[in-house]
């Protein structure tokens, strides 16, 4: 047997060899394919979450009047004047619904009135409707009431109360500049509100 072994030295040193790369050569791109494996799972993980973050959008409307539950309410962008109604809790017994558009598409910022039966004024439920025959009438924010503040588009009650809040404690406004100065509005908001208000 040692005689073998002596004779067929050099064959089993060379099988031995090819062995053990053959080993290595298995092992390395196991290794590989498992980094390239967590690789593709991570990102896969990642992208739902950054599509999700950018889909997800919404509105913030404000609803007044005639529902049970009157206020800032926010929405999906794509929500309807029927979905506000119903966060807000319905419609009162006492609600004017003869000219309230419920699949109307809503828009962000977007001031919604719905009105008792009989009561005076206008009988449009969403501002955006009167806003182009109002245009020259411009809102004095030194005198404005809550009431009139809110008839402005982009002002709700809590900015109403702000305004006033602010010209109580600080005095009359110079110019329309000064609303950056109040609490939640800010420079873009101002620009906006520019052709509705006045200080004179």
């Amino acid at each position: 047997m040692m005689e073998l072994l002596k004779k067929h030295k050099n064959y089993f040193l060379i099988g031995i060899a090819i062995l053990c790369a053959g080993v290595i050569y298995i092992s390395i791109p196991t290794s590989q394919t498992d980094k390239v494996t967590a690789n593709q799972a991570l990102n896969t993980e990642e992208k739902p979450q950054k599509e999700e973050k950018k889909n997800a959008t919404h509105i913030y409307i404000d609803i007044k009047g005639a529902v049970r539950t009157p206020g800032v309410y926010k929405l999906p962008v794509d929500a309807r004047v029927q979905d506000v109604v119903k966060v807000a809790g319905g419609l009162t017994e006492d609600a004017d619904n003869s000219k309230l558009n419920l699949a109307e598409k809503l828009k962000d910022e977007m001031s919604i009135y719905v009105y008792k039966k009989g009561e005076a004024g206008s009988e449009e439920v969403v501002k955006d409707d009167i806003e182009s025959s109002e245009t020259d009438k411009k809102v004095n924010i030194n005198s404005a009431t809550k009431i009139d503040l809110q008839q402005v588009p982009g002002i709700g009650d809590s900015k109403a109360t702000a305004i006033i809040e602010y010209r109580e404690k600080e005095g009359l406004f110079q110019t329309i500049e000064d609303l950056k100065n109040v609490t939640g509005i800010g420079e873009k908001t101002v620009e906006k509100l520019k052709e509705y208000l006045d200080v004179n």
